[in-house]
């Protein structure tokens, strides 16, 4: 494993997000179309050759792609500036803590890969002592109760709207008789605002869209301290594509949500059972698609509604009775359903063979995303370092800022400077 030193300060988050946000617009017509709602993409008129290799690929030679980023590059490599974007991409490892020795039962009620995140979390994140901790949309304070036992810092506060998970949350804390607070409170209203200017270090693991927004913007706000956010769900909440900093402003790269969207559609983590339900779910939707098309030529892709579990454990014909109660549609009475569900697996492979060109920005939009946040904190008086604090298989949304201010940069904790660390590749 290559070992390559953290972002130096001075220019570097601002240099690669200008970087990125360059090659997102000159690629633009490669990322943005959608194939599973468009059978033919504009860009396979300008590259034929690369439209021909995608579509000569078997569902085994698809399911390698997906699965392996190095062999993933060298395919398209002949067509995209492959190399370049893995440099672009690198992040440095979070330097992972020595931990204390978990008491018994520390990670009880918590499901096995969460676990695996709190505890890389634990280990990359600085503590910043004499400074209260808040948690952010803490669920059942798994993470507070995590730090706390790390930490040792009294009055931990995890704030959580869901009022089972704060009474479950702090169940669990007094069991373990740790000194965390849990808190009922949106924090999305304005009554978190208190909890945002007491100084505090601020602390969310995979905080979605709207929510780890609003951290920011109101820690910049109320000048916090101290933030370590690892954002998650970018596409979510209406304000998702909107640039945080200015520099964002300058050179973005004009995300929607359907963009954004597809930087967090990884399957890494997901189970056999969960791939085979959505290979069936979309290849049910493209059969769908493609009978509504031969029905209706020049037709549009129809968005679908959310399908019960009930409905998808039964036969394509129910799903297509389903789909036209629910959409009110016509379909032709002497429907040939064994047809038109075979015409929608193999699209889903067409769709699965194409979308390797879109895939291969994901990690670039999210990067130019969590960027645009990091500059957005730099450009409030932060210093920030951006990180990766687990790998991959346990969670693809493995990003990490951790900022100070500036006036915190002399804390007994340490200051916030480059140390060596690991470098992962990240696809």
């Amino acid at each position: 494993m290559n070992t390559v030193a953290s972002e130096p300060r001075v220019g570097a988050l601002v240099g690669r997000l200008r970087e990125i946000g360059v090659q997102l617009r000159d690629t633009r017509s490669f990322w943005q179309p959608n194939a599973f709602r468009s059978p033919r993409l504009a860009w396979e008129e300008t590259l034929p050759d690369l439209s021909a290799a995608l579509r000569a690929l078997d569902p085994a030679a698809i399911a390698r792609l997906q699965g392996d980023p190095l062999a993933h590059d060298q395919f398209l490599a002949p067509w995209f500036p492959v190399a370049h974007w893995r440099e672009l991409e690198q992040v440095a490892t979070a330097v992972q803590r020595p931990l204390a020795p978990w008491p018994r039962d520390g990670n009880r009620d918590v499901p096995g890969r969460k676990w695996s995140q709190v505890v890389s979390f634990a280990a990359a994140v600085e503590p910043v002592q004499r400074l209260r901790c808040v948690d952010w949309c803490a669920g059942k304070a798994h993470l507070a109760r995590a730090l706390a036992v790390q930490w040792g810092n009294p009055g931990f506060v995890a704030l959580e709207r869901d009022r089972a998970l704060v009474e479950a949350g702090a169940s669990l804390a007094g069991r373990a008789g740790l000194d965390v607070r849990t808190v009922g409170c949106d924090v999305m209203g304005e009554g978190v605002r208190r909890w945002v200017e007491d100084s505090a270090h601020l602390v969310a693991l995979h905080a979605c869209g709207p929510l780890h927004r609003r951290l920011l913007d109101l820690a910049l706000v109320a000048a916090a301290p101290a933030l370590s956010l690892a954002p998650c769900c970018y596409h979510l909440g209406t304000d998702g594509h909107l640039p945080r900093s200015g520099a964002g402003r300058e050179c973005s790269p004009g995300l929607q949500a359907d963009d954004l969207r597809t930087a967090v559609q990884e399957s890494v983590t997901a189970g056999g059972h969960a791939r085979r339900r959505r290979e069936k779910l979309q290849a049910w939707q493209l059969g769908v698609d493609a009978l509504l098309r031969d029905n209706n030529p020049g037709s549009q892709y129809l968005p679908l509604p959310s399908v019960p579990a009930v409905v998808l454990a039964g036969d394509f014909a129910g799903f297509c009775a389903f789909v036209a109660e629910r959409k009110g549609l016509r379909l032709p009475q002497e429907l040939r359903h064994a047809h038109w569900e075979a015409r929608g697996h193999q699209r889903f492979w067409e769709v699965s063979a194409l979308d390797l060109v879109r895939q291969r920005f994901r990690r670039l939009i999210e990067l130019w995303v969590v960027l645009d946040l990091a500059v957005a904190l730099e450009e409030g008086g932060y210093r920030v370092r951006l990180e990766t604090f687990c790998e991959r298989s346990v969670s693809p949304r493995n990003l990490l800022l951790q900022a100070r201010l500036e006036s915190l940069s002399s804390c007994s904790a340490g200051p916030l400077t480059p140390q060596a660390s690991a470098e992962q590749h990240h696809a």
